[in-house]
């Protein structure tokens, strides 16, 4: 049997009961009828009451022995008593009465949860609650009728839960964090934080396969600095990395988005132009090289100036293949260095 239907038979019961206490005993409706109810009600776990509408406020006329027990400790009867003095926290009264209101307007069960906060002599405890209004034959309602389960267990489970689901979400983010971390750590070179050899290798074999499903150019270019062997012998090798990050960043930012920039090894350097044919590759960096060369850095107090030597290479006039590509642009670097440095030049 649902709640909502016992509540019903219960209620016609208890509010029998009630009246025979003001008026002669109605008819079909025997005290053996009413004992064997309300002893029935007394055997339930749920808290079940009835109070009478009396103007503005309500009396608590019947509780069973579950919420008598609960409310009162004491043994001391809360029934008879107003609902306003059993609830004596303004704030807290106010949401039972509006509830009762909202049943009464509505004219029909309504459920909602509730607490014990505000209420004399009770241990903080959540209910979920149905009332019903009972109607007189005049239309007015004369009865809450209310049955209250205990759901703190619940809602303790629900909030444990709810603390778990949140602390495996802050984990998953945390994991994820420490993936991004170790993803980037293995795709970069740990002090100019350029793109690696293993990463450069795996994006110029995508884009080689792309670039011939596709006929379009790519263009390696490959870097040097100059005599960075005697510049690390004369200010030691902090400067030199100083000098290597300073370079990267300048480089990155010479680039297009669509670039791959790697550091190849050492004081080399290795760059990927997808879509980008020799000859715009090779326009592109004499115009980096009217702002960038020499270039000048201010370490420790000293400054420093470096020049660089490059070498430029396509596919697939100078190769077909990632390996091929990159053989045919350290060809062109070197040929620049064998013509003195500090230039660039061309590969075939």
């Amino acid at each position: 049997m649902s709640i909502s239907a016992f509540m019903r038979i219960a209620s016609g019961m208890v509010l029998a009961q009630e009246l025979m206490t003001l008026t002669p005993p109605l008819n079909d409706v025997e005290p053996t009828d009413i004992h064997l109810l309300t002893g029935m009600l007394d055997t339930m776990t749920d808290h079940v009451f009835l109070l009478r509408v009396e103007g503005e406020r309500y009396r608590l006329v019947y509780c069973n022995e579950a919420m008598e027990r609960f409310m009162n400790p004491t043994q001391e009867s809360f029934c008879g008593r107003f609902l306003d003095d059993i609830v004596p926290d303004p704030g807290a009264y106010q949401q039972v009465a509006d509830n009762y209101a909202r049943a009464r307007a509505v004219g029909h069960v309504i459920r909602y949860e509730e607490s014990t906060e505000g209420f004399d002599a009770a241990p903080l405890t959540f209910f979920e609650t149905t009332i019903s209004p009972l109607v007189a034959r005049d239309g007015n309602t004369v009865y809450i009728c209310g049955i209250s389960r205990d759901i703190t267990a619940r809602r303790s489970a629900e909030l444990a839960l709810k603390q778990t689901n949140e602390r495996l979400a802050q984990q998953l983010a945390e994991n994820h964090r420490l993936h991004e971390i170790l993803h980037e750590e293995a795709i970069r070179d740990p002090l100019t934080n350029l793109f690696n050899r293993r990463y450069f290798l795996e994006s110029l074999n995508r884009e080689m396969n792309l670039a011939q499903r596709e006929r379009h150019p790519v263009t390696l270019m490959m870097l040097d600095i100059d005599h960075f062997k005697k510049l690390n012998d004369q200010h030691g090798h902090v400067v030199g990395d100083q000098v290597l990050v300073e370079f990267s960043e300048r480089l990155k930012e010479g680039m297009r988005k669509a670039d791959v920039v790697c550091r190849w090894g050492g004081e080399e350097f290795l760059i990927m132009m997808p879509g980008l044919s020799q000859e715009d590759a090779y326009r592109r960096m004499l115009e980096w090289r009217e702002i960038n060369s020499p270039m000048v850095f201010k370490v420790a107090d000293q400054r420093l100036t470096i020049r660089f030597s490059s070498g430029l290479a396509t596919a697939p006039q100078n190769g077909v293949t990632a390996d091929e590509l990159i053989t045919a642009t350290d060809k062109a670097l070197y040929l620049a260095k064998e013509a003195g440095r500090d230039q660039v030049k061309l590969s075939g």
